[in-house]
């Protein structure tokens, strides 16, 4: 955590008490539209070994690198997971 964090947050909580320490939600959304959503799904549905991997476990690495490949977008380990929870996939 850095300093200029909590003056940001002593400047909130001055400013609107615990209102201002609220969340906001996320910063920002993926950058995934809905009609790419429908191309993944596709991609998915061929399974792992049409695209090369060695087995047909579906890993998050393995999605990710689905999205790298068919979607031209570079996404975290980490935001693929929110992706898919968020889609209700598992």
């Amino acid at each position: 955590m850095g300093v200029r964090s909590v003056e940001q947050w002593r400047r909130a909580w001055r400013e609107s008490a615990v209102e201002g320490l609220r969340s906001a939600g996320p910063a920002n959304s993926p950058a995934i539209a809905e009609t790419q959503f429908a191309v993944l799904d596709v991609e998915l549905g061929k399974g792992p070994s049409a695209h090369g991997f060695e087995d047909e476990r579906r890993t998050l690495v393995r999605v990710q690198t689905l999205i790298c490949r068919h979607l031209r977008v570079s996404l975290s380990v980490a935001t693929v997971w929110r992706l898919l929870k968020r889609r209700r996939w598992s």
